[in-house]
C-alpha cells in the first residue's frame, strides 16, 4: 500500500485516540495497545471517511482491532 495513506491513517488514528503517531504501528491493538473507545472508534471511522472520502459501511469496524486492519479496510474501499 501507498506509504503516505499508511501515514496519513497514522496521522487520524494518533489524532483522534489522542496518542503519539510513534505508538501508531500496523501490530499495535486499537482497544488495548492504543487504549480506544467506541465512542473514539466511530469517530476514528467518521475522520477516515473525510480523509479519504469514503462512505465505511456501518460494519465496517467488525473486523477492525489493529492498525494493520485500519490500513487493509481503507485499502479495499479505496479500490
Amino acid at each position: 500500500m501507498n506509504q503516505n495513506v499508511e501515514e496519513r491513517i497514522n496521522n487520524v488514528v494518533s489524532s483522534v485516540i489522542n496518542c503519539s503517531s510513534a505508538d501508531v504501528l500496523p501490530e499495535k491493538h486499537l482497544y488495548y495497545d492504543l487504549l480506544a473507545d467506541s465512542m473514539m472508534m466511530i469517530d476514528l471511522m467518521l475522520v477516515l471517511e473525510q480523509e479519504f472520502a469514503l462512505n465505511i459501511k456501518d460494519d465496517g469496524l467488525d473486523d477492525v482491532n489493529y492498525v494493520k486492519d485500519l490500513y487493509r479496510l481503507i485499502h479495499e474501499q479505496c479500490n
